[in-house]
């Protein structure tokens, strides 16, 4: 019996050694699979959005706005990593407005300009429920209603947009500390921080844990005429962010919103608050 039970504790360790070789074997597979998903996957992007909207027309108007900006060593000048030709257009007429990145003291801007820029205003679609059973194509088809002034017809206004999508960024982003090595709306002055992990700040700004926000200023250089009551309003957004694969999509990001709106007519220089969120997502 002893020369038995000596043999089965032999076989067992021998059993527990190759299962441990198999286990630490199949992790290596698993961590080089995953490794190799990431980088195989992963990607840099810039994404940019502006919305403009104007309750009613503007004239004459000359709109300079932010657009993100970065210094570049090898030429010694700022440059934006917006592409025009690459950028989609909503709602906005572009054989009238005339779209343009201009150096505005050694600072590319956004030049939007025109002649005139009337608002697009559409009616109110009333939504149909789709019934159990029932086709989509049995339903009537809705009457898009489009003009360029408010009516109780035509009650929603439309925003103007202008949109890029662009990756395969040549670097990996820097998403923790892109002050002075990443593109921001330009010129910027840092105004404060504000911390608020895993919850909304009193602004309405979310902040995820291990993020950290900072409320920024740029200036709006805007001239245009308009009735005293016209509204115009144009936010911009920008987000820096690397992604990528394993066992399902993952990220890090920065990104930054400005706000503004104003009523009357337009002629100088508007500070405009905004915020920068940095090393928001996976590390």
């Amino acid at each position: 019996m002893g020369n038995r039970s000596r043999v089965l504790g032999k076989v067992l360790v021998l059993a527990l050694v190759l299962i441990a070789i198999l286990v630490m074997a199949s992790v290596v597979v698993i961590g080089y699979n995953m490794n190799k998903m990431e980088a195989e996957s992963y990607d840099s992007v810039y994404q940019y959005e502006l919305k403009m909207s104007t309750t009613g027309p503007v004239e004459n108007a000359v709109l300079l706005i932010p657009v993100p900006s970065c210094y570049n060593n090898a030429t010694g000048r700022n440059e934006t990593v917006i592409d025009l030709p690459t950028v989609s257009f909503i709602n906005l007429d572009t054989e009238n407005v005339t779209v343009a990145i201009d150096d505005v003291g050694g600072v590319p801007m956004m030049n939007i300009s025109a002649d005139r820029v009337t608002p697009l205003y559409k009616n109110y679609i009333e939504p149909i429920a789709i019934m159990p059973g029932q086709n989509e194509s049995e339903l009537p088809v809705p009457t898009h209603i489009y003009s360029n002034q408010y009516s109780e017809e035509t009650p929603l206004l439309l925003p103007m947009e202008m949109y890029m999508y662009r990756s395969g960024v040549d670097h990996a982003i820097d998403t923790r500390g892109p002050l002075g090595t990443e593109p921001l709306f330009m010129p910027y002055t840092v105004i404060d921080s504000f911390t608020n992990d895993g919850g909304v700040t009193e602004e309405g700004y979310y902040l995820a844990e291990g993020a950290t926000g900072s409320y920024i200023e740029v200036p709006f250089i805007l001239s245009y005429d308009a009735d005293d009551e016209n509204v115009l309003a144009i936010s911009c957004e920008f987000t820096g962010m690397n992604q990528w694969w394993v066992l399902g999509w993952q990220s890090n990001s920065y990104h930054e919103r400005l706000s503004f709106e104003h009523t009357g007519a337009g002629n100088g220089t508007y500070p405009v608050r905004g915020v920068l969120v940095t090393g928001d997502g996976v590390y």
